[in-house]
């Protein structure tokens, strides 16, 4: 599974105007990505101490952020409505 790469944000106002906005998610895996691999360790060292399953629990997340993709949330409100939808 891959986490997702491509967001679309769309906002439409009643007065008819609207805004679309292509968000790259890929920019953000890469700006996150050191970080990860350098708060990686010490979360496994800290799920070790609770007793848990730190590769089985970093498994799950990896799973989760993986089905991410297809994800569709659609917001309607008295003045506007929002839309997004992650590819």
């Amino acid at each position: 599974m891959m986490p997702p790469l491509l967001a679309r944000l769309q906002i439409v106002r009643r007065d008819g105007r609207h805004l679309r906005l292509w968000l790259p998610l890929f920019l953000f895996w890469l700006i996150a990505l050191p970080f990860v691999i350098v708060a990686l360790p010490v979360v496994i060292v800290i799920l070790a101490l609770m007793r848990r399953r730190p590769f089985a629990v970093v498994a799950a997340y990896w799973r989760v952020l993986g089905a991410m993709s297809g994800i569709e949330v659609e917001l309607n409100g008295r003045r506007s409505s929002l839309a997004l939808h992650v590819y």
